[in-house]
């Protein structure tokens, strides 16, 4: 990346100078980088929200370099210039995972530099503002499968199933053989079971124990997407593992592994999100908001229990 040619071009961004809540977010205008060598330029079409980006914005999370601060982790959009040596051509339709914590920044701006690895295709069938929400919880699902590695018939539970992780997780599970049972409410139980759980456990009061019982007895995994912590190690069996996010306030010592997932790892990995680039893991409605109204998306993802993608439209 080349900064030092930025100040030749400006472009939009979502923005902030001091952590704060919501109506810290300013539209600004911020330089545009040329590509470097194994780099392309995107086009940003949309930008999903996600609550890692709430954390950023809070200064929870870190953020690189001075004032304005632009946030976003996952984005979709067109290449429209390459560095040397770059894999991707003029006009290809792509989505990644930014860092705000990196020198690239984060993803709610116009264009976006970055490198090669950290970009996957969107096939021509799939919307882009469709596909900008698949590289966080994509990425996310297949970290969660891979520390899962359990053989066929094994059984796994997860918690917060009906939610955008979800919709990913369980297929994924399932294509592997393994026995899911979501945990949802009621109302939420058909889009579980479509999803592909083979049965599910209301939330609530007592849920361990109901699980337990449930199961025939303690489950060999828990992929926590709910963060519920210390309350689903009763239902793990010794030696079983419990996928957890965003930390683990819990003690641990119910003799299960507990293992985070750490989506940055998986930033130089964008090649490994065209796998799940098909529309059935892309079946949410989407409320989309301009950049102008980016106070009142993160106002939305903040509000909790969705079940809509939110996302920021650049174009």
């Amino acid at each position: 990346m080349h900064p030092e040619t930025a100040s030749l071009t400006t472009g939009l961004a979502v923005a902030f100078t001091q952590p704060g809540g919501p109506d810290v977010l300013h539209v600004t205008r911020v330089p545009v980088a040329e590509p470097g060598p194994g780099e392309a330029r995107v086009r940003v079409e949309a930008a999903a929200v996600h609550p890692s980006d709430i954390a950023v914005r809070a200064g929870v999370m870190p953020i690189a370099g001075p004032p304005p601060h632009v946030p976003g982790m996952a984005y979709a959009g067109v290449v429209e210039a390459v560095g040397p040596d770059s894999l991707w051509r003029t006009g290809d339709r792509v989505m990644g995972m930014a860092l705000p914590s990196s020198p690239y920044g984060g993803a709610y701006r116009e264009r976006l530099v970055a490198p090669d690895d950290t970009l996957g295709a969107v096939p021509d069938h799939i919307e882009l503002d469709q596909a900008a929400t698949l590289p966080m919880n994509g990425h996310t699902a297949i970290q969660a499968m891979r520390v899962l590695d359990l053989p066929p018939g094994s059984t796994v539970v997860v918690t917060g199933a009906a939610g955008a992780l979800g919709a990913i997780i369980l297929p994924l599970a399932a294509a592997e053989g393994l026995r899911v049972i979501g945990v949802c409410s009621d109302d939420d139980r058909p889009i579980v079971l479509e999803r592909g759980a083979a049965s599910t456990v209301a939330r609530g009061d007592d849920l361990a124990e109901r699980l337990v019982v449930h199961a025939g007895g303690p489950v060999d995994a828990a992929v926590d997407l709910a963060v519920i912590d210390d309350a689903i190690l009763p239902a793990v069996r010794p030696g079983g593992v419990v996928v957890t996010l965003r930390g683990w306030a819990g003690s641990g010592d119910s003799g299960a592994r507990v293992v985070p997932v750490m989506v940055p790892r998986e930033w130089h990995a964008g090649r490994q999100l065209q796998k799940l680039a098909d529309a059935r893991y892309l079946t949410r409605p989407l409320e989309i908001f301009t950049p102008h109204r980016a106070e009142e998306a993160h106002a939305r993802v903040q509000s909790g229990r969705l079940r809509s993608g939110v996302v920021i439209d650049f174009r």
